[in-house]
């Protein structure tokens, strides 16, 4: 397994008609290399096709004071990474990270929190990959 910390990005709301907003995104949905750590918008696509990242989790943060980005994250690794992949994260090829609410975002009301998941190679580069990895066991 890697040996990465979840790298947490931060969501910033604008519109792009040719590309998927990242509120409308669903466990299972594949998307494309984020190139920016604010962004509102990713290129979805098949995962069948070649990606570099997979939707596992979609959850709500609890509350009325936005937590740490970190344990935003662990949200999706240590509480829901298990049962979308099928194996523990600490057991997993797969790197694991979360899309979350900004400041300005979560006092608007924004409280989803998106998690998803990537492959990086031996030298810590971005993968494509073809396939869903929900339920892989990987």
């Amino acid at each position: 397994m890697l040996a990465l910390v979840g790298l947490v990005l931060t969501l910033f709301a604008s519109g792009c008609a040719d590309e998927g907003n990242v509120f409308s995104l669903e466990v299972g949905d594949c998307f494309g290399a984020i190139t920016d750590t604010q962004f509102s918008d990713v290129s979805i696509v098949e995962c069948s096709e070649p990606h570099e990242h997979e939707v596992f989790a979609v959850w709500n943060v609890a509350g009325d004071t936005l937590p740490s980005q970190q344990d935003m994250t662990q949200g999706c690794i240590g509480e829901r990474f298990e049962d979308a992949i099928g194996i523990p994260y600490d057991d997993s090829e797969l790197f694991a990270a979360a899309i979350t609410p900004s400041a300005e975002g979560f006092d608007n009301g924004d409280r989803e929190v998106i998690c998803y998941s990537a492959e990086f190679d031996e030298s810590n580069e971005l993968l494509q990959v073809a396939g869903s990895v929900l339920g892989s066991n990987r």
